[in-house]
């Protein structure tokens, strides 16, 4: 027999914005159920900031977005409303020198207890492995199937992210009322090169430019993580992102990163202590010996060092990105409330929607940000 639950409002998806939404509703006395995909809840939050959970950035703001449609939000629920309402859940954070925010403890497992803590103190109901497989809509209730359970609610939250590392891509169950998905990209994630042999597992701070059919997009600073044919490590998703929005805007692209590894010296300098070094090889005295032996054969070094050209091969695949570039189209969505405009009372947040941020805590603060925005916005609807 098909089970039937009851609820003011159902919630597709147990990531950080689900989460927010379901705690922040239940707070507010209306009665909200998660309905969770995967085994547990949270589990991309785990995942999150290399296991410490970047969940803030003390420099929110929208250029830090591929589009203009987070403004709304970030202005009426951005950095202080989400400090409060982490601070009123018992959740401690501090900010590294970049502004980055994590919690006190640097450790992701702190941010999902907290939230399980509140969900058991407010005793909002958690389904989960419940794939939805339809939804559909009868007068002024929505139906929700799984399986084998049917969950009924005024209001349907669509929260369920993407399917970047092992989340599930759920944007066609609400196809059937017009709303459309642009392409995906992988984001935040490392990328393919043809260059920098035998670095495997080496790190590195270095400046790095990147250009795309001949055009510089960014130049960013930060440090880079070796690997074989690939470069990760914050300094590489940050580059990443851009790759993935104009690869969403454009099918064929030709880019390369020119990485400056001594930013701090210029090509004199570096002349002048390779020609005064008493070592046999001075370049082990300036780079990671590793690195050294990619210019060891260079006829200008200096310049090199400071100008080293990778060509992009492409970006690593869907289990190694924390978020994609793509979603369903915002146009569809209210900006200020995240109902869509083409059927009332169904809302979408966080990263199912076509918002991505940089790397440095952005997309998480846009899934809290868009979860308390469709929360109050149900929560002034109800009270009409």
């Amino acid at each position: 027999m098909r089970m039937r639950k009851m609820y003011d409002v159902v919630i597709i998806g147990g990531g950080m914005s689900g989460i927010v939404l379901a705690i922040y509703l239940k707070q507010h006395n209306i009665n909200a159920c998660i309905i969770e995909a995967n085994q547990k809840i949270g589990k991309k939050i785990l995942a999150s900031g290399n296991g410490k959970c970047n969940i803030l950035n003390e420099h929110l703001s929208l250029d830090k977005y591929n589009n203009d449609f987070p403004k709304d939000t970030l202005q009426n629920n951005g950095y202080k409303s989400l400090l409060n309402f982490y601070s009123n859940l018992g959740l401690k954070l501090r900010a590294d020198k970049e502004g980055r925010v994590y919690p006190y403890s640097e450790s992701a497992n702190t941010v999902l207890n907290v939230f399980l803590d509140q969900i058991a103190k407010l005793n909002i109901d958690i389904f989960t492995n419940e794939k939805v497989l339809s939804i559909s809509k009868q007068n002024n209730s929505f139906e929700v199937k799984t399986g084998d359970s049917s969950y009924f609610g005024t209001s349907i939250v669509l929260a369920s992210g993407s399917n970047a590392s092992f989340g599930i891509n759920s944007h066609a169950i609400i196809a059937q009322f017009g709303h459309k998905a642009t392409r995906f990209e992988q984001s935040l994630v490392p990328i393919k090169i043809n260059a920098l042999k035998g670095c495997n597992g080496v790190r590195s701070k270095a400046n790095a430019s990147l250009f795309i059919n001949g055009k510089l997009i960014t130049t960013r600073s930060g440090e880079f993580l070796f690997k074989d044919n690939a470069l990760s490590g914050i300094l590489a998703f940050e580059l990443s992102s851009f790759i993935s929005r104009e690869k969403v805007r454009n099918d064929g692209i030709d880019a390369y990163i020119e990485i400056d590894f001594m930013p701090e010296y210029g090509e004199d300098e570096i002349n002048d202590f390779i020609d005064n070094s008493s070592l046999a090889h001075p370049l082990t005295g300036l780079l990671h010996k590793a690195i050294a032996l990619n210019f060891e054969d260079s006829e200008n070094i200096a310049y090199d060092i400071k100008h080293y050209k990778c060509k992009v091969l492409g970006l690593m695949g869907l289990d190694n990105a924390q978020v994609l570039s793509g979603g369903l189209e915002t146009k569809d969505f209210n900006a200020k409330t995240f109902e869509s405009k083409l059927c009332e009372n169904l809302y979408a947040v966080g990263e199912v929607l076509d918002v991505d941020g940089e790397c440095g805590g952005y997309n998480l603060s846009f899934a809290a940000s868009s979860a308390l925005s469709a929360a109050k916005a149900i929560i002034e609807k109800k009270c009409k």
